[in-house]
């Protein structure tokens, strides 16, 4: 296990982009999984353009295995008094891994104010059992960097379950003070597709698009936040799903679709 702004700290610059070695202790399987590809994204952004806002909102198509020797680079796109849209994209040694777009825009004053996401109804972390296997009955990869609990909803491969959906006591065990926003990236795409709740048995996922809103950026992602996921629908190979993130205070902190792709 090595924390997240070690990892993050191997990015380093070259020409017009950053490059790093995918690093297998945040992998999932053959590539790394999507939500340290996404903060590495991140990261190779804010490095590279100043003055940018607070994040709002990004695109992620998965496009090939982040494996490898990676290189990221990005390009404005656009930049008025409050935002600006840039574009990224991630490539390994045969093509590319990645294309994101992110948007930031500073916050302004404004007369509608609303929060009617409120966090589910569920007992605290430390009443809920773990979620998956962890420390050393763990398998090598991305997963031994968090911890997890199951607060509602069914466990993978849940033969008694009804709906693919569940609601998960989250943290990393170390962020290392990485920069907050790239640790919510990190954390907010760490859990198995919610349709794998009711796959009969264990079967390979690959995430191709990730939407990711942002409804504010705390200072540190370290604690405990509850992550929810919801399979709304599956078929002909391909899973579409709803997410959240919120905080223990309840407050929430970001809103996520993905598509999947499901080959059990």
């Amino acid at each position: 296990m090595s924390s997240l702004r070690t990892v993050v700290e191997t990015l380093v610059p070259e020409g017009d982009g950053f490059i790093i070695e995918a690093p297998g202790v945040w992998a999932q399987g053959r590539t790394l999984y999507g939500g340290i590809t996404a903060a590495l994204a991140h990261e190779a952004i804010r490095r590279s353009h100043e003055g940018l806002g607070p994040l709002r909102s990004a695109q992620f198509a998965f496009i090939g295995p982040a494996a490898g020797k990676l290189r990221f680079t990005s390009s404005l796109l656009r930049r008025g008094k409050s935002s600006a849209l840039i574009a990224s994209d991630c490539f390994n040694e045969e093509g590319p891994a990645a294309r994101a777009l992110f948007v930031f825009g500073n916050g302004r004053d404004s007369k509608v104010t609303h929060d009617f996401l409120a966090m589910p109804g569920v007992p605290a972390a430390a009443m809920c059992n773990p979620f998956r296997k962890e420390g050393g009955a763990a398998p090598r990869g991305f997963w031994n960097n968090f911890e997890t609990r199951l607060a509602s909803g069914g466990r993978l491969f849940d033969k008694e379950a009804t709906r693919p959906e569940f609601a998960v006591w989250t943290r990393f065990l170390d962020t290392g003070g990485a920069d907050a926003t790239t640790a919510l990236l990190a954390i907010a795409d760490c859990l198995p597709p919610a349709a794998m709740v009711l796959f009969p048995q264990p079967a390979p996922i690959s995430t191709m698009t990730w939407t990711v809103d942002v409804a504010r950026v705390p200072r540190s992602l370290d604690g405990w936040h509850l992550l929810w996921a919801s399979s709304e629908q599956a078929a002909d190979g391909y899973s579409l799903q709803n997410m959240a993130m919120w905080n223990e205070a309840g407050e929430l902190l970001a809103v996520g679709r993905q598509a999947i792709a499901i080959f059990a």
